[in-house]
This record gives structure tokens, sequence and C-alpha cells, in this order.
């Protein structure tokens, strides 16, 4: 199709088999749109293990040689390229380009510091809220500022004669939202991370009816739960309940007051703190269990920009203590120290039983210091997630060498395969490409077409139909 140039190209760069990572070019004449821009996490075969030392100044080059992040031509700056043959510096391309991102997990936006400070970065206006927090407390993405811009739910903008509409989505992290995207051609959706057992599963409904009522030709569809034919023989079946073996967000709090009435010493928990949800799960556990909420300092100055000044105190580890002293306190620490009452592990010695105590793996060795015979570890979807973590075994046998009994209290942020294919079903797409998975093709539509897509090739949307490029 030597005419592609005069129409719609969508590429794949990244997340067509892996979990995360996913990165999506749509591109009309000299505009383009890119989603999202995530780093893979795999440290059982990253290269990029614990003992090698990352070089700042020279992390984008790195990280191409590496295949952490695609060889895009024009959106790296000429400075962070120097030496390479390609791609094509940011400041040579004429293209306008902008980066959309779906939400605030690392293997969607992890990579945006990559980009030149020149390509725009829109956020949902939560998830820009998120990130501001984020930056205090020292999680800002590797590499430069980003120039982030907001977008709203529901409301168009646009980049060039690219319209793109963020269409909300319950994910386990504030901001979620997929991206209806629309250009002369056709439309295209992009569902990004979802799920429909969390406590807000009336926003999949709505945008699923927002979508239909705008129209598409393409759905790209995540996937993570696609298990392969030889573990789930069985064919999938869309389905909108709630499986009775399925933990549902909103049963996590049941669960973890079960396990603490039965603790008689200190309560411990492992969340990720970017799941807003979780957090006002903590306060409503601690409540019911009459026990004292102590949170990190990290977490304390997120769960205050998103639920005000609740009734929690926070923790003061060695490190901070230690920071205290010699007065390299970073300010928003000194600042947040003053408003709420903090909490060393001499304290909570006196009476375990009246603590649960957040206690991330980063700060595990704060566990030397405490009490925790009789204790009890609820780990809530904090990190390290599982098994393909090295951390996470080195967490279970800490954990064990101190006689400290872990319990699962958390639940995912991705469909299940029978809400998958319920919401498939639903919006009933003339095409379908399921992505951020290792088995996509588990995903079949009953009456769409299914692409699986390559990387390295043009897919052209012309007449709402979506062709393979052979020029």
């Amino acid at each position: 199709m030597k005419e592609a140039c005069n129409h719609t190209k969508i590429r794949f760069w990244g997340g067509l088999r892996t979990i995360g990572g996913t990165i999506v070019s749509i591109e009309y004449k000299e505009s383009r749109i890119i989603f999202d821009f995530g780093l893979i996490f795999s440290p059982d075969t990253s290269m990029l293990d614990e003992k090698i030392e990352e070089r700042s100044s020279k992390i984008v080059k790195d990280y191409l040689k590496l295949g952490l992040i695609p060889p895009i031509d024009g959106i790296y700056q000429a400075e962070d390229l120097e030496g390479l043959a390609d791609p094509l510096p940011e400041e040579r391309d004429a293209r306008h380009t902008a980066v959309i991102v779906s939400h605030l997990h690392l293997d969607h936006m992890g990579g945006v510091g990559m980009l030149s400070p020149q390509i725009p970065v829109y956020f949902t206006e939560d998830s820009l809220k998120l990130y501001r927090s984020l930056e205090v407390v020292g999680e800002a993405v590797k590499g430069h500022k980003p120039s982030l811009r907001a977008c709203t739910y529901n409301e168009t903008f646009q980049i060039g004669e690219i319209c793109i509409t963020p269409i909300r989505v319950d994910h386990d992290v504030i901001g979620a939202c997929g991206f209806h995207v629309q250009t002369p051609d056709g439309a295209v959706f992009y569902t990004g991370d979802f799920r429909l057992h969390g406590k807000n599963p009336q926003w999949m409904e709505t945008a699923i009816e927002k979508v239909k009522d705008r129209g598409f030709d393409v759905l790209i569809m995540e996937g993570t739960t696609l298990r392969g034919i030889e573990e789930r023989k069985q064919p999938i079946i869309a389905d909108r309940a709630l499986p009775t073996s399925l933990v549902k967000e909103a049963s996590i709090a049941g669960h973890m007051m079960e396990i603490l009435q039965e603790t008689t010493g200190l309560g411990l928990f492992n969340i990720y703190h970017r799941n807003i949800e979780r957090l006002k799960t903590m306060l409503e556990v601690a409540n019911l269990a009459k026990r004292k909420l102590v949170f990190e300092l990290e977490t304390a100055y997120i769960a205050e920009q998103f639920l005000g000044k609740r009734n929690f105190s926070v923790y003061l580890p060695a490190n901070t203590k230690h920071e205290s002293i010699i007065g390299t306190l970073p300010g928003w620490k000194e600042d947040l120290m003053s408003r709420y009452e903090t909490v060393e592990a001499s304290v909570i010695n006196r009476n375990p039983s009246a603590y649960l105590l957040q206690m991330s793996y980063e700060n595990s060795l704060e566990l030397f210091d405490l009490h925790v015979s009789q204790g009890v570890y609820l780990h809530s979807n904090g990190t390290p997630l599982g098994d393909y973590d090295p951390a996470y075994h080195h967490l279970i046998n800490l954990l064990n060498m101190l006689g400290v009994p872990r319990f699962l209290a958390g639940t995912g942020g991705h469909a299940i395969p029978q809400h998958l294919k319920y919401v498939l079903e639903r919006l009933n797409p003339k095409t379908l490409i399921p992505l951020h998975s290792f088995h996509p093709e588990r995903l079949i539509p009953d009456h769409g077409r299914l692409v699986m897509p390559e990387y390295g090739l043009t897919y052209v949307l012309k007449n709402n139909e979506l062709y393979k490029s052979n020029g």
C-alpha cells in the first residue's frame, strides 16, 4: 500500500507478549501520539541488576542499547543519542509528537524520563496529582524531568488532526483511563489496564457505553490474566459475575480483620502506596481493629494529599532518625513530622498489639528492632509481588527467620479472563488486538477479526478498516 503515508499508521513497539511495556504509536500526516511508555520489570532476566551502577548522564543511550526502550525516531534529544546512528533525534524530526499515559504504574510510564523534554506527556488530572506527590517523596522517573500536561476524563484534546479522549476505567491506581483515538481514517480504543472486581466496576460499564456511543474500529485490549492453553484447556466464556474464589477490593478489609483478630502481637502490612483505595482500607482496618495505624513517611505524605489529614501516625526508622540528628532531613519529612505523631520501634515495643505498622520491603531491617513475636505480616500487593522477583524469596526467608507468618491480603488490578471476554463481547469490535499478556492469543472475539501484530511492521487504518502495510 504505497498510499499508506496518506492514512493513519499504527506501529507496535512493546508489550505484545509481555506484562507491561506497552508502547504503540498512531500517526496521521505530521502528527503522532504514543501510548504508553513504560519499562518491563524483569529482575530475574534484566542485565541491570543491583550490582551494576546506572550512568545517569548516559541513561538513554544505555537503555537503548540494552533494548529497555525502543529506537523510535523523533522522541529522544540529540544530546542523549551522541554516537548513535539511530534513532533520529527529536530536534531533526518535523512531526508533532505527544505521549499519552494511561496510568501511573512503572510498566506504563517508567520510561517517560527518557524522552526529550520537548515531548509533551499527558496524564489525567488524578495521575498528575499523584505524580507530583511521588516527585516529592523521591519516586520521580529516571532521566529528564518530563514535560507533563493534564488531560480530563471525557474531554477531547487534539494533537494535530488526532483527537484523544481519556475515558476512566477502574484499576488499582488512581487516575487510570483508556483512550479513544480518532483520526480522519477511523477510531481506536485502547483499554489501558482495568478490572471489574474493584470498588468502582461501574466505571468500566460506563466506559463501554461511552466508547460504543463514540464508535471505534480497532480495540487494543490488555490481557494480563490470560494463561496458556496448557494451563487452561477450557475455552474462555464471558461472565460478568464475580467468582466466590475471587478476592474483591471491597472484601480485603474483612479478610485483614479476621487475621488481626487472631493476632496477639504486632500487625505489619506491606502495600503499594500508589493504590489510594488500599490506603483507605488500612485506615478502615485500623479503626475496626482498634489499633493505631502507623504509615511510613512516604505513604503518609501521599495519604494526606489524597485523603486529607487523618488519624494515623508516622514511623521513624533508624535512617530517618539519623537524618534528623545530623541535620540532613528533607524539608517535606520535617514538615510532615511536625504535624503528625512520630513513632519509633521502642515505643511500639511497649505494646505491639496496639499497632498496625507499615513495613515495606525496603525497610525490612527495621524488623530487627521490633518485637515481632506473635505478630503477623499482611502482604497486600506491596513489592516484591511474586516469585519472579528474587527479592520475594528474600522477604519470605527473612520472615521465616524471624518467625513471622505472612498472609496474602490483597487483590489484583487486572480483569480475570471471563471478565475480559465479557468486556470484549460488550464492545464487539470489528478488529481486536490483544496485548500486555504472555498469551494474548487466548482472547478470541466471537464475531470480529483477531489481529496479532508484529514488531517492525506498520498497520494502516483506512476507511475504518485495518490493513497490514506491504510497503
